[in-house]
């Protein structure tokens, strides 16, 4: 059951059948029959099947909100319990944010390897909360979060690879969807997505400073957890997002992104690590992130 729910999780990501079978390395109707199999196990639907992609249910979003953090958890001891079996003691957990991988961690981890062929590299893309729990309880060696890391200099060894821009998330009947650049001062009368405090601590109080140097405060409407809900509440409730500038790419469908010009507006990205602790290839790790 647990594979069936973590391509159930992949789906919901994704929106898409098509797209999530890409990712997971697995044909179409596989993945489609995994999904109808969990929903008969569940006795309930997971998905509204339509034209424009999969749309999850009430009991869909339920089911991920229950399991996800189980599932990350399982993932996090098993890794560890496996280690303990085989006797490794030359491995490196590194939590990350999904979508800041490709462009700061990737190239960072090859560079590692390099040095360090034996490394065992344990990979766990969390929530920032989620990065940041994991570090106190001594299940993450090194975690990449954003703004939420400046006020934990104090817990943990802190640098900062990138000072990035902002991303404005627009549905594809906005007005300014065709723009490469809009101020934030002209989406003042906007509606603004909220993203969750215990997934992603400290991002509404960004957006609210954000705002209040423009001169206006942001109307805040449902919250969401992950970036994949973010886009959904956009195209449905006509609404704006505020995003890293990381996100690039082709937009999901009824999607669009433009960049803020405001050269005030920034967002920051974070590397941390245990104080007083952490292995030569942690701190090695931790370098080459920030070079």
């Amino acid at each position: 059951m647990l594979d069936r729910v973590r391509n159930f999780l992949v789906v919901l990501e994704e929106g898409s059948l098509n797209r999530a079978a890409l990712r997971l390395g697995i044909a179409q109707p596989t993945l489609s029959r995994h999904i109808q199999s969990l929903e008969q196990e569940l006795g309930a639907q997971l998905f509204e099947r339509e034209p424009k992609g999969m749309q999850p249910t009430d009991f869909g979003y339920f089911l991920r909100d229950r399991f996800s953090p189980l599932l990350k958890q399982w993932d996090l001891a098993r890794a560890d319990v496996s280690a303990y079996a085989q006797g490794r003691r030359n491995q490196l957990r590194v939590g990350y944010i999904g979508l800041a991988a490709a462009k700061y961690l990737n190239p960072a981890l090859a560079r590692l390897k390099s040095e360090f062929p034996d490394l065992k590299l344990l990979l766990f893309d969390h929530t920032p909360f989620e990065q940041v729990q994991a570090l106190r309880e001594g299940l993450l060696d090194v975690a990449i979060v954003g703004q939420e890391g400046a006020a934990l200099a104090k817990d943990f060894y802190q640098r900062s690879p990138a000072k990035l821009g902002v991303c404005v998330v627009l549905s594809t009947d906005h007005p300014f969807s065709s723009r490469e650049f809009v101020c934030l001062s002209e989406l003042k009368s906007e509606r603004f997505v909220s993203v969750s405090e215990k997934a992603v601590p400290g991002r509404n109080h960004w957006i609210v400073q954000l705002c209040s140097k423009a001169g206006f405060k942001p109307r805040f409407i449902e919250e969401t957890n992950t970036v994949s809900e973010t886009f959904t509440l956009v195209a449905s409730e006509q609404a704006v997002a505020l995003l890293p500038d990381y996100v690039d790419g082709a937009p999901p469908p009824g999607i669009a992104f433009c960049r803020l010009s405001d050269k005030w507006a920034s967002w920051r990205l974070f590397v941390l690590r245990q104080r007083g602790r952490g292995s030569q290839a942690a701190r090695r790790l931790v370098d080459l992130i920030v070079s």
